[in-house]
């Protein structure tokens, strides 16, 4: 625990979660308005113009908005990429500040905090990342987990129907940011001022699950999650469940286009043994990461470091 004091340990926790969610409603209410507004104005000169010699009724002219919104409907699916990625770019903002602040903080209360990880350590992140990635998204279709989850597939066309450059700098770059600024650099860590590791991991990640809309998802996140806050603990560092976030996300993209995960759909041994290969790889780095030393600061190297975004 990190002893730092808070008027209101409650709302230091739901406010910026209020404030995150309130911001990226914001944002896709005002983005999809925008699509919606040409469709909205046509269906309005239409009524006008075939209501000359009589008044239009009240279900009439709700029914040539129905008609008029089905293509921007379309529309905002087929831009619901570019439209999660700037409601994510909006929330870096604020999770940013209060980042930055919280740093502050405890470097002004003088805690003691683990030593961060040199850069070389990174190398199993990014084998973890990499076969996590495959491993994962194979053992799904395996199971048949995303076949049953109606909501999962219509997220995943959604999301695979974006730009391929779009889906790199959305998808694998800003949104990862975004929610690990949010739910380990904000949350887990404030959590982390009063409580032990697994609470304050088991709740930051609940609320992370909670983010995403259908069951397949919300399960994957929470374990995620978890391991992505004791990464964070481990390697003393916010790059570490940033690095892995991205890897993940990333190589699900690059993977998808590259059409990996169809060639290992063909053909169930080589999904089984991707599954074997990758969670073997998974566990190799779990046991290197685990063996790691986290040693603490001393109080002239805490004084002396300097709070940045990837601290």
């Amino acid at each position: 625990m990190n002893q730092i004091y808070r008027k209101s340990p409650f709302w230091s926790l739901t406010g910026p979660f209020l404030g995150y969610l309130g911001i990226q409603f914001a944002v896709q209410f005002i983005a999809q308005s925008v699509l919606e507004m040409p469709y909205l104005v046509r269906a309005y000169a239409e009524i006008i113009r075939s209501g000359r010699d009589t008044v239009p009724s009240m279900q009439e002219i709700w029914n040539s908005y129905i008609q008029a919104l089905e293509p921007a409907f379309e529309a905002i699916a087929r831009y619901q990429v570019e439209i999660v990625t700037l409601s994510a770019l909006a929330t870096i903002i604020l999770t940013g500040i209060l980042f930055a602040r919280d740093r502050k903080l405890e470097q002004k209360a003088r805690i003691m905090l683990p030593e961060r990880a040199p850069i070389s350590k990174y190398w199993s992140v990014v084998v973890f990342g990499i076969a996590g990635c495959i491993a994962a998204t194979c053992l799904m279709a395996m199971i048949q987990l995303a076949f049953y989850d109606e909501q999962y597939q219509q997220t995943a066309q959604i999301t695979y129907s974006a730009g391929f450059l779009m889906q790199i700098i959305g998808l694998g770059v800003v949104i990862p940011v975004a929610e690990e600024l949010m739910f380990r650099g904000i949350l887990y860590k404030r959590f982390r001022e009063r409580q032990g590791f697994w609470y304050s991991a088991l709740w930051s990640s609940l609320l992370f699950s909670f983010m995403h809309s259908n069951t397949t998802q919300m399960i994957y996140t929470f374990l995620l999650g978890v391991l992505l806050a004791y990464l964070y603990e481990k390697f003393g560092s916010f790059r570490a469940p940033v690095v892995l976030h991205i890897l993940l996300n990333t190589g699900s993209v690059v993977f998808t286009e590259l059409g990996v995960f169809g060639w290992l759909a063909g053909s169930p041994v080589r999904m089984a043994g991707a599954v074997i290969s990758g969670a073997f790889l998974c566990s190799v780095m779990f046991v290197l990461i685990q063996r790691m030393p986290v040693r603490i600061k001393t109080q002239q190297n805490t004084d002396d470091d300097r709070t940045d975004m990837f601290s």
